[in-house]
C-alpha cells in the first residue's frame, strides 16, 4: 500500500501507459468510431454527395472494406487521425483515473483500519489483555466496483470535451472535402482550432455531448477494476506461493513471468468490461459526432450526411427503431480486437513503473 507521499506515483505510470497504448492501437479505435456512427445505407438521414465504388467481396466484414476505404481516400494518415486529442485524453484519463483510483483505495483501507482497531480496543480480548491477531483489511468485489466507478465519473469531467475533440477530428475527411469542393461540412485544423470551433458554434455545452452515456460508462471501470483485482489478488498469491517452494529464480525469468501474468489479466479484464458497456460506446460516438460531416460507409461510398441526436434515451429508441439490436454493436470486431492488447499494454507499463517506483 502507498503512503501519501507517493499518490504521484500511480498518476505518472498511468499516463505514460495511456499514452503507450494509444500510439500503438490508434488505427483500430479509427475505424471502430467510423463503424459506430454510420447508420447504414438506407438512412433516410444521408443524401449522397459522391460515390466511389471498392470493388471487393460484399460478404467481407465492414472493419476490412472501413480500412480500405479511409486508406483510399484519405492515406494511411487517415488512420492517424485525432491522434493528439487521443494521446492527452488517454494519457490525462489514464493518469487521473489511476491516481484517483489508487488514492481512494488508500483511503478506504484507513478507513477501515480505524474501524478495525476501533472495534478491538473495545473488544474483550483487548480487556483481558490477550489481543487477539488481526488480518489487514482488504477491499471486496463491492469496494473495487465503487472505487472504479467513482474514479470514472471524477475524470468525465476532465476529459469529456477531449474524447468529443478526438471523436471529431477521427470521422472528418479532408482530403476528399477539399476534392469534392464541400463547403458546408466543417473541416478543422488540428485539436485547438476544432476546440475553438466546436465552442464557438456550439457553445460550452457542445464540448460536452454525450455525457449522458460517459457517466453510465464509468461502470465500465468498475467492472473492469473488480476483475482485475480479483484476477491481480490470486496471481500474486499464485506468485508468492510458488517462489516460497522453489528455488529462487533467476530477476530477468521472474520479471518475464510477471509481465506475462500483467498482461493477461489487463486483458481479460477489458474485455470483460469493453462487452458489458459497449452499447453505451455506440450511444457516445452517435450524441458526439458532428451534424454535418462526410461518411465513407461500410459499402465503399462517399456521402455527406446530416444527423441529429440529441439526449441518451431519444438516441436509443431510435437506433432500436431504424437498426435493431446490431446497431448497438456497429464496430465491435474492430472495438474486440483492439481493447485486449491496449488493456494488455496499459496494465503492463503501469504495473511495470509502479514495480520500478516502489524499488
Amino acid at each position: 500500500m502507498s503512503n501519501g507521499k507517493d499518490g504521484w506515483k500511480p498518476g505518472i505510470a498511468g499516463f505514460s501507459a495511456g499514452a503507450v497504448s494509444t500510439v500503438l492501437l490508434l488505427p483500430l479505435d479509427n475505424i471502430k468510431v467510423r463503424l459506430q456512427v454510420n447508420e447504414g445505407p438506407s438512412s433516410s438521414s444521408s443524401t449522397t454527395a459522391a460515390t466511389y465504388s471498392i470493388r471487393n467481396n460484399t460478404n467481407r466484414l465492414g472493419a476490412i472494406r472501413m480500412l480500405q476505404g479511409v486508406i483510399k481516400y484519405e492515406g494511411i494518415m487517415g488512420l492517424y487521425q485525432g491522434m493528439v486529442p487521443a494521446m492527452v485524453g488517454s494519457a490525462v484519463s489514464w493518469g487521473g483515473f489511476f491516481c484517483v483510483y489508487e488514492n481512494m483505495k488508500r483511503q478506504l483501507i484507513q478507513y477501515k483500519l480505524s474501524n478495525l482497531a476501533d472495534d478491538t480496543m473495545n473488544s474483550p480480548e483487548t480487556v483481558t489483555g490477550s489481543r487477539r491477531q488481526e488480518i489487514p483489511p482488504s477491499l471486496n468485489s463491492l469496494d473495487n466496483f465503487m472505487v472504479g466507478t467513482l474514479s470514472g465519473i471524477v475524470m468525465v469531467a476532465f476529459t469529456n470535451p477531449i474524447w468529443l475533440i478526438k471523436l471529431r477530428l477521427q470521422l472528418q475527411m479532408k482530403r476528399t472535402s477539399e476534392s469534392l469542393h464541400v463547403k458546408k461540412v466543417i473541416q478543422y485544423d488540428g485539436f485547438l482550432d476544432a476546440f475553438r470551433q466546436i465552442y464557438k458554434s456550439e457553445g460550452i455545452l457542445g464540448l460536452y455531448k454525450g455525457t449522458g452515456p460517459a457517466l453510465l460508462l464509468t461502470t465500465h471501470g468498475g467492472v473492469q477494476f473488480v476483475v482485475y483485482e480479483f484476477l491481480r489478488k490470486n496471481f500474486h498469491y499464485a506468485r508468492a506461493q510458488r517462489r516460497s517452494t522453489t528455488e529462487r529464480s533467476s530477476s530477468v525469468i521472474e520479471r518475464f513471468e510477471d509481465s506475462i501474468g500483467y498482461l493477461t489479466i489487463g486483458a481479460f479484464s477489458k474485455m470483460v468490461a469493453s462487452t458489458v458497456t459497449y452499447p453505451l460506446q455506440v450511444l457516445k460516438s452517435r450524441m458526439q459526432q458532428p451534424p454535418t460531416s462526410i461518411e465513407l460507409t461500410n459499402t465503399g461510398d462517399v456521402r455527406i450526411v446530416t444527423r441529429d441526436y440529441k439526449g441518451l434515451v431519444a438516441t436509443a429508441q431510435k437506433m432500436w427503431k431504424n437498426e435493431g439490436v446490431a446497431g448497438f454493436f456497429k464496430g465491435a470486431i474492430p472495438n474486440a480486437i483492439r481493447v485486449a492488447p491496449s488493456a494488455a499494454v496499459t496494465f503492463l507499463v503501469y504495473e511495470s513503473l509502479m514495480d520500478m517506483m516502489r524499488n
